[in-house]
């Protein structure tokens, strides 16, 4: 019949079809074989959660840091970093979808110490252990804190000041505090306040203003000195600013009233803009705290977590609640123009901005930039 087809064309197609039956299994297998080794190759997941990015420290400095030991200390691990732009929830959010995906460490720097407590219970139930990075973070389920100690830190801001105005008697000082929702603010107020109240008390100097600055964010700062200024009739001598970001807009305020070099304010980090604002005479401070060391640190203890070793690094503990929470404390040191060259020879200007050719672009010849 004409609808049949011949025996030998039946084979030659039976062959063809077996032949291409063998080949997608071969693919197949070939396929599955090297899915394998990736899934395999797959390593733990680390998680870094950032709070903002008005202070540039946290993707600039920190980020790469941590990132790069880690890799160094466990070959394949899998980094993630988030920012949460000031947003307490959305860092909220960011912290149970790393969990959800599988993250084995997470690394915070807190947007709020005190919200961000109930993720830190959350991972602590999975099993997951939680880095406070530079911010305390009010959960006795904390595994590590790793931080500079900010009282020192505001000893330093307010210690300059004292010493710059030592022969000013009634020097009238204004204070502007970081986020309320930062543990970290609170310690460099204590600070702040530890040396300046007893000369507020004695009359020495005058406090003619202090503010909070949600979010640290240097604008802000900036209305908060322009009210200053106006309640005072820009009768201030000095600004202990807790930051070198909020101390940039704080001389924005400054420049508006032609004050930026008769009153002096502080900072920390030893930003590129705070070395930049020293080296022209607005900034008399910074607080120094080597984020790389810090980010070393943190990092030295994630891998040690997921080695299932007890970290060798820890130097102190913290007290949250009843429970001391083992941590790794820092040291501080002010900068101000006379000291700038310490940033030079101990490689921070180079590592950080590119070196002093970048710093001193703009800049008049002096201090480090002669």
């Amino acid at each position: 019949m004409s609808s049949l087809i011949p025996r030998s064309r039946a084979v030659a197609i039976a062959v063809v079809v077996l032949s291409l039956v063998a080949t997608l299994a071969v693919a197949g297998s070939v396929s599955a074989k090297s899915a394998s080794p990736r899934a395999a190759k797959a390593g733990p997941l680390v998680a870094l959660l950032w709070p903002e990015n008005v202070t540039p420290r946290w993707e600039g400095n920190d980020k790469p840091i941590i990132t790069k030991q880690l890799q160094k200390l466990i070959p394949g691990v899998t980094v993630d970093s988030l920012n949460a732009l000031n947003k307490p929830a959305t860092q909220q959010t960011q912290a149970e979808a790393e969990l959800a995906k599988g993250a084995k460490v997470l690394v915070v720097a807190a947007i709020d110490g005190k919200s961000f407590a109930t993720v830190v219970n959350e991972a602590a139930q999975q099993g997951v252990p939680v880095i406070a990075y530079d911010r305390l973070i009010n959960s006795p389920k904390l595994a590590y804190y790793v931080s500079f100690n900010s009282v020192t830190v505001g000893k330093v801001e307010a210690g300059w000041m004292a010493k710059h105005f030592k022969n000013k008697k009634g020097a009238r000082i204004a204070i502007i505090n970081g986020s309320t929702t930062d543990a970290n603010a609170h310690f460099v107020n204590t600070g702040i306040h530890k040396v300046l109240n007893p000369l507020f008390s004695k009359h020495k100097f005058v406090k003619v203003g202090e503010q909070w600055t949600p979010g640290w964010d240097p604008p802000t700062a900036q209305r908060e000195m322009e009210q200053i200024l106006t309640k005072t009739n820009n009768r201030v001598n000095g600004v202990v600013s807790a930051n070198d970001g909020m101390a940039g807009g704080i001389i924005a305020a400054l420049k508006s009233q032609h004050l930026q070099v008769k009153v002096p304010t502080t900072g920390q980090d030893a930003s590129k803009e705070g070395i930049q604002n020293i080296i022209q005479g607005y900034q008399g401070v910074t607080a120094f705290k080597d984020m790389r060391l810090q980010a070393k640190a943190a990092a030295t203890i994630a891998a040690a977590i997921l080695k299932g070793k007890k970290p060798t690094n820890i130097n102190g503990t913290i007290k949250v609640g009843t429970k001391k929470i083992p941590a790794v404390y820092l040291k501080v040191v002010g900068i101000d123009r006379k000291h700038l060259k310490t940033l030079v020879t101990d490689g921070w200007i180079k590592s950080q901005y590119g070196g002093l050719a970048n710093v001193c672009k703009g800049m008049p010849k002096v201090s480090i930039c002669k």
